[in-house]
């Protein structure tokens, strides 16, 4: 495999390098010199013919329709004064002539390429069957037109291949982006589902347990109870409904399952294989609970992150208690990794951030590492 993308890099650097307009400038270079060079009469007309039909080939793909004119105008005249040229001369010619028609066959669509190639196929044939008086140099000179357009349009179907198939990739990247942030998004709803229905559960249970532990209690007082009980089962019930719409797999949802909060922070610490500094900055207090369930997980995919990313690196966690927000930030010193890769752990923190009304950012660290930082508003 690894054999098979070293060919495929190497095959992408070569075309890179032949698309270099150092390559353009060498070959104009060449063709010129052999041109003028093999001249058999050396005339200031055919010296100018010659370096007209050649020279242009140096800006062929920066200014295309310059070079088409002017090796037009050079092969014409090269063309008149054939017999005074020389053969390598007029080869050398050709050759810039059939650049040329390349260029030109890949500025047009397809379909007038092929009319194109057709039409310049039948003035090659005529135009060399005339100067030589011979129907083989004319069928020389029409199979350089005819191979010429051939190649075009291979060239041009690979290129529109690529770029469906780039096309087609990076659909596919945004569409598992997309699946990841609503598997995210659902993931978190299930968890603020389990924070939320625990609380409204107490409410209902209390609601209906009223009646029977307060004594001397009025029909009007049990029946508030009773609105106030029908009422928490049924915020469960459409909280269920909302949550089944996020992720229509979950078929049951646990009532009275509280997710894990800052008070296992140690616990979590101890489970990670490095070295983790724990600086709390200000006085700890008792946080909502799903800002306390939010918060776990972020430092918890922020250990996990650093294990399977800079395994060994030393993690640094800050917790700020401040009036209004709980501000967190991680940072290890290992090798920074790249964001948005090797799973869809950055996309859960960040939903869970924004879904608090929150803030958050994950970038390499200066000096190397990577940093994480949150805010999660408290009120």
């Amino acid at each position: 495999m690894r054999q098979a993308e070293t060919i495929t890099i190497d095959l992408k650097n070569a075309r890179q390098r032949l698309s270099s307009p150092y390559v353009d400038v060498a070959i104009a270079v060449g063709l010129t010199l052999l041109a003028v060079g093999n001249l058999e009469l050396r005339t200031f007309p055919g010296v100018i013919a010659v370096i007209l039909a050649t020279a242009p080939q140096a800006v062929r793909r920066r200014m295309p329709w310059v070079t088409i004119v002017l090796t037009a105008l050079g092969g014409g005249a090269t063309a008149l004064m054939w017999t005074y040229v020389g053969p390598i001369s007029v080869l050398m010619v050709t050759v810039s002539g059939v650049l040329t028609f390349f260029t030109l066959l890949r500025m047009l669509e397809r379909k007038l390429a092929w009319i194109v190639t057709g039409i310049g196929t039948m003035l090659a044939f005529v135009i060399g069957y005339a100067l030589a008086g011979d129907v083989l140099a004319g069928i020389i000179l029409a199979a350089f037109a005819a191979g010429t357009g051939v190649t075009a349009d291979a060239v041009g179907s690979r290129a529109e291949v690529a770029e469906v198939k780039q096309g087609s990739v990076e659909q596919v990247i945004t569409a598992q982006r997309e699946q990841a942030a609503m598997a995210e998004r659902a993931r978190i709803a299930r968890e603020m589902h389990d924070v939320v229905a625990h609380s409204i559960s107490m409410v209902a249970v209390q609601a209906e347990a009223a009646p029977y532990t307060l004594e001397g209690l009025s029909e009007e007082a049990k029946a508030e109870f009773a609105e106030i009980a029908t009422a928490a089962r049924g915020s469960l019930a459409e909280m269920r409904r909302l949550l089944g719409v996020l992720r229509a797999d979950i078929t049951a949802v646990p009532e009275t399952a509280p997710q894990p909060g800052l008070a296992r922070l140690e616990e979590l610490i101890g489970q990670h294989e490095g070295e983790v500094d724990l600086d709390v900055v200000g006085e700890r207090t008792d946080l909502p609970q799903a800002v306390d369930v939010s918060a776990y997980r972020i430092l918890q995919e922020c250990l996990a992150n650093a294990a399977r990313h800079a395994p060994g690196s030393r993690v640094s966690i800050e917790l700020a208690y401040r009036p209004n927000l709980l501000a967190i930030r991680v940072a290890n010193d290992g090798e920074p990794a790249e964001i948005g890769t090797g799973g869809h752990g950055l996309i859960g923190m960040r939903e869970r951030a924004l879904g608090l009304g929150g803030w958050f950012t994950a970038e390499p660290a200066d000096g190397g590492g990577f940093l994480v930082k949150a805010g999660l508003p408290l009120t």
